[in-house]
């Protein structure tokens, strides 16, 4: 199976303000194959809207600087030149922002912002784009498609502003969409309607999509495979399946299984400090002082990678004392 999106041995240093190099991403390894869904969560700071901001060029290269590989629909990208790779933004890849409600201008209409991002990729005409745009929206259950696209951002609710987001997300088929907590903004009810139209998406079009969440159930209920991140390190990467039965290896991807609201009078299992700041990161574990089973040599652990399974991989020193 040929992937879509893929990630060697990524890096992401950023400049610091006195001359220090702050790593906030390490050596990443992900692939994502043709329809297929992968899930990313982790705490916030981790290094997830980095890690594909980064790779997309859309961090500027005077202070973001990366090492590694990226490749996009079979094509190799460098980051460090984000002029080279503006093309397949929006062809081969397109994004849905976790913040619908900033993600707009106000001072232009909803067909406007289909308008320029046709214009920007594409030779369609105003009427052309129109007509698109109608479809989607309407593709998307909103109910009168005509008075949503003359409607400026302000006027419309951010479940409606999601939609639309979504909608312009998919002008293009793109074979890849990037959906970073696409339903952190939204009631529940809209949640599930998204989580039901990016499954929609997938099955029918068979995109493939890179889901982005703090939502553990969202994510176990659309993804086919999950990556847990914490301190720049992808630190687990599984099968859906292991998140329910048990078989998550990493502490803090337990942590996290712990820590999911149940109905029910237990006490929630909290995970307890803070995830260290870019300064603070130094060599070794970056969970070495959040773990209930580090020990002293935790603190010098290189991250290495280690295979669980040929579809299970970990990277925590006591990965074989762990059951």
């Amino acid at each position: 199976m040929k992937n879509v999106f893929e990630m060697q041995d990524f890096t992401v240093t950023l400049e610091g303000g006195y001359g220090e190099r702050l790593r906030v991403v390490s050596d990443v390894s992900l692939s994502i194959a043709e329809g297929k869904i992968t899930g990313l969560i982790g705490e916030s700071g981790s290094g997830k809207t980095v890690l594909w901001q980064t790779a997309l060029g859309l961090r500027d290269p005077k202070h973001w600087s990366c090492a590694g590989g990226v490749w996009l629909a079979g094509r190799a990208l460098d980051p460090g030149k984000p002029e080279a790779i503006l093309r397949q933004r929006g062809e081969s890849v397109s994004v849905i922002l976790q913040d619908p409600m900033s993600a707009f201008d106000d001072l232009f209409t909803i067909e406007q912002h289909f308008w320029e991002t046709a214009r920007a990729h594409t030779n369609w005409s105003r009427e052309e784009t129109g007509y698109r745009a109608h479809a989607l929206l309407e593709r998307l259950y909103i109910n009168d498609p005509a008075a949503v696209l003359a409607s400026y951002p302000f006027q419309c609710s951010g479940g409606m502003l999601q939609r639309v987001m979504i909608a312009i997300a998919l002008m293009f088929s793109s074979p890849l969409i990037i959906a970073d907590e696409p339903t952190t903004s939204v009631d529940i009810t809209v949640s599930r309607e998204i989580l039901a139209m990016l499954r929609e998406l997938n099955k029918v079009n068979g995109t493939s999509i890179l889901f982005i969440s703090h939502d553990l159930k969202a994510v176990e209920h659309l993804a086919d495979e999950i990556c847990v991140m914490y301190g720049g390190y992808i630190v687990e990467q599984f099968p859906r399946g292991e998140l329910s039965n048990g078989g998550a290896k990493h502490p803090y991807t337990r942590k996290l299984i712990a820590a999911r609201p149940v109905f029910s009078k237990e006490r929630l299992d909290v995970l307890r400090g803070n995830p260290p700041r870019l300064e603070e990161r130094q060599s070794g574990c970056p969970f070495y002082s959040r773990c209930d089973f580090a020990e002293p040599a935790c603190a010098a652990f290189d991250m290495r990678e280690t295979l669980v399974s040929p579809a299970h991989s970990i990277r925590c020193r006591r990965s074989e004392e762990i059951n």
